[in-house]
């Protein structure tokens, strides 16, 4: 059972830890501008905090105790729900148990059986015969799962390993998963009698011993000891609750009430020395340290965005830079480098940990970025590293003929920019209106002159719902090449039903190649 207590205390201890390092790195981060620096102090910190954290909740916890400690030894009524103490001799109201590997007559035992010194128990249970602690006052039951504090382990003379092995033989095991260490404890924290008997199978393989580690521990009949819980009165007993296990200690109330305060004293003193420690370093770094040079360190990783320098770019990022940092309508730096840096500064980006997918405000990735450039070099080298390809290609395409829905949206849409029609070129293209259209009226003769009025289909693919074609025509001053995006939008309220919609250009983009 103590495997299954530790699994249950480390989720939480854990995630505790993990937020407060990440809060000293970010800190520190932010103030230094290195990562290295950053990670250690976020390492340091985080646990000498955690281990401050931990003290000072455990003031709170153990001045509860004290104080139910002290009103059981003042002979004060016990109150219903309240942490409560009591003290005197353990007896069991039935039949005592017999511990598994020392045959020890007992009221609760358990035992944790490991390959050896360290790693993952194989076998582990806990068993608790109804019993109740004799006090001056009466009887106080102990109802459901108690914790053993200061009880020790059977010695390796004590063990009896084929008494043990026969019991394993037998046991009806449980394995430990999450869901049933949940269902277990839940079980055991709840039980109305008194009667518990959990047997888990974790790691182990038959019943063999052989070079396993036993720790067996249990609570010997009549033994003098001390239980801290929630008291219910209707039940006459100990449960959990008040945010709080019920607790067994090997001692009277006395020495347990000194050695909680004591304990968590000394605790506190050894953390709060690490503490003093660490910040005394960390202060002078942040005030000093974190100056002009940490200034200019941040200033430096700033202007990685438009970094054109692809080796200076590569030193910025070693020092820190942010390779996913935004700009303008939410260009990212990779973005910027895909559309007009060379090869090795968007590789520089990937290998920093630039996202791929991010999207600028128009929903647009790097890929789109390179494409619409011609920019095919970055472009090869962004889905080399696993861009998402947003090109209907003959690999996930079947060809655009004459006629093809696709390519009567193209004409319709170079069609109406001829004749000035600017509502049919704003629903046949995403990301304007034809207010907006109108508002740049004065350049249409210049949209005119690029946009060749007949033309010809140098290539295309398509599928139901996208479609990718380049065109190519006569313009006024040159033969004119163009790039069309095209995606199926369905009309509101109809497509489910009719699968009404229209062709709408997604992106246009002139090559001069």
């Amino acid at each position: 059972m103590a495997s299954v207590r530790t699994f249950i205390k480390a989720i939480v201890m854990v995630g505790v830890w993990l937020a407060l390092m990440g809060a000293y790195a970010y800190i520190a981060w932010h103030r230094l501008y290195d990562r290295n620096s950053a990670i250690i102090i976020g390492l340091l910190g985080g646990t000498f905090a955690w281990m401050l954290f931990s003290t000072i909740f455990g003031f709170f916890t153990t001045g509860r105790d004290r104080a139910a400690i002290r009103r059981a030894a003042n002979m004060e009524p016990r109150k219903d729900g309240r942490l409560e103490a009591v003290a005197g001799p353990i007896r069991a109201l039935e039949k005592p148990l017999e511990a598994p590997f020392t045959g020890r007559p007992c009221v609760i035992y358990e035992y944790d059986v490991k390959p050896g010194l360290q790693g993952q128990s194989d076998y582990a249970g806990f068993a608790m015969a109804p019993c109740a602690v004799e006090t001056l006052n009466g009887s106080a039951k102990v109802l459901g799962f108690v914790t053993l504090d200061q009880f020790p382990p059977a010695g390796e003379d004590q063990i009896d390993r084929e008494r043990g092995k026969a019991y394993l033989a037998s046991a009806n095991f449980d394995s430990l998963g999450v869901l049933n260490v949940l269902s277990a404890f839940t079980s055991l924290v709840a039980d109305d009698d008194g009667t518990i008997h959990k047997d888990f199978k974790i790691g182990g393989e038959g019943a063999n011993l052989q070079g396993r580690r036993i720790v067996e521990r249990s609570v010997p009949v009549g033994a003098p000891v001390t239980l801290i819980g929630c008291w219910s009165e209707s039940r006459g007993g100990f449960t959990a609750g008040a945010g709080a296990l019920t607790r067994l200690f090997n001692d009277d109330l006395a020495r347990t009430r000194k050695r909680l305060g004591g304990d968590s004293v000394q605790m506190f003193f050894i953390a709060l020395g690490f503490n003093a420690i660490l910040h005394g370093i960390l202060v002078p770094v942040f005030l000093w340290g974190g100056g002009h040079e940490a200034e200019a360190r941040r200033h430096d990783a700033a202007s990685v965005w438009d970094e054109r320098d692809c080796d200076a770019q590569k030193a910025k990022l070693a020092g820190g830079a942010d390779p996913n940092e935004v700009g303008d309508i939410a260009m990212t730096a990779l973005m910027n480098a895909a559309r007009q840096s060379e090869t090795a500064c968007v590789t520089n980006l990937i290998a920093a940990g630039a996202r791929l997918e991010a999207h600028d405000k128009w929903g647009d990735t790097a890929l789109v970025y390179a494409v619409t450039n011609e920019r095919d070099d970055n472009a090869a080298a962004l889905l080399k590293a696993g861009a998402k390809e947003f090109r209907v290609t003959a690999a996930t395409g079947r060809p655009i003929t004459p006629g093809a829905a696709p390519l009567a949206a193209v004409q319709a849409y170079i069609d109406a920019v001829h004749r000035g029609d600017f509502e049919t070129m704003a629903h046949l293209t995403a990301h304007t209106s034809a207010r907006q259209m109108e508002d740049h009226k004065e350049d249409l003769p210049g949209w005119q002159s690029i946009r060749p009025k007949t033309f010809t289909v140098d290539e295309g693919w398509m599928t139901d719902t996208a479609a990718t074609l380049t065109i190519r025509g006569q313009t006024p001053s040159a033969m004119q090449r163009v790039g069309y995006h095209l995606e199926w939008q369905a009309e509101s309220g109809a497509a489910e039903k009719t699968g009404a919609g229209f062709w709408q250009i997604r992106k246009e983009w002139f090559l001069v190649r």
